[in-house]
Order: structure tokens, then sequence, then C-alpha cells
């Protein structure tokens, strides 16, 4: 997870200058929820929580209160969704992202950090870029840390038997 909060805030310090900015959280909470035990979900979604609040203007923690509030509340209903097909956790990533993106709006406006229609213009231009791109972002990156697990020689947990897309 923290790869992809470094990749993304790599991004947006180049796309800056565009004024437009990326929003990933979705799969940096899917993933773990759907795939670690839960003591190493805990470590790692607050862990990327307080490197997600680094990289943005909020208040210590905000985010890693929302990161592990939404992987616990999908790690419990992981039975119910079934989601082991890939094709599944990208789409629940994309739909997670724009709950995220709604709560870090939601927390500039009450602190007074939006002004106007220029604050609307950007932060409808960042949710429309941020939907787009994790799509392709969400697949690649599943597919990178299953793999990395593999290489590890650490197993997450079990997926269906023949789960393809």
């Amino acid at each position: 997870n923290i790869l992809l909060l470094a990749l993304t805030a790599m991004v947006n310090d180049g796309l800056a200058g565009w004024s437009v900015a990326l929003f990933l959280a979705g799969p940096c909470v899917v993933w773990p929820a759907l795939r670690l035990k839960p003591g190493a979900l805990l470590g790692c979604l607050a862990l990327s929580g307080l490197a997600a609040d680094a990289q943005l203007p909020t208040p210590p923690g905000f985010l890693m209160c929302l990161f592990v509030a939404g992987g616990l509340l999908i790690q419990s209903m992981r039975p119910w969704l079934g989601v082991a097909r890939p094709l599944k956790q990208i789409g629940l990533a994309w739909l997670l992202n724009p709950l995220y993106f709604a709560a870090f709006t939601a927390w500039a406006l009450a602190r007074n950090h939006a002004g106007g229609a220029t604050f609307w213009e950007h932060a409808a231009a960042d949710f429309c870029l941020s939907q787009f791109i994790v799509l392709p972002v969400a697949l690649w990156f599943f597919d990178f840390q299953n793999s990395v697990l593999a290489l590890a020689g650490l197993t997450a947990a079990p997926r269906r038997a023949g789960a393809a897309f």
C-alpha cells in the first residue's frame, strides 16, 4: 500500500501544474480487507492511513480511522460479498473510492478549504480522473500484491478454487 501511495504522490506532483490530483484510497483498503488476516489487516491499514494522512492536508489519523473502519467492514462482509474474483475486487475498489473521496471533500468543506465554484470544479475533475484511473491501477495493484506474497512464500486468505475473472 505504501508503494501505491508513494506512486500516487509522485503522479500528483506531476499533475500539480494542471490543478488535478488522483485519489486512490479504494485499492488501498479493498485488497488487504479481502486477503489479509485481521491482525495483519489492522497493521496494514493503520500504516497506510497514516501515510495517506501525511500526504494530504488532513488531521493525523483522519484517513487512518477511515481506512481501518472501511477495511473492517469489508472484512466482516467478506463471505457475503463473494469477491474472490479479481474483477469483483476491482469493482469494489471502484465503488469504495468515491466514499473516501466524499469523506475527504466533506472534511475540506468543514475546514473552509472550499472556496466557491473553483473548489467544485477541481473536486469534479479530481473525482472523474480518480474514478477513471482506479480501474487499471487496481487491476495492476491487486496482481502486484498477490505476486509479492507468492514470491515471498507467504499466503493470504485462501481464494476460491478456479477463481479467475
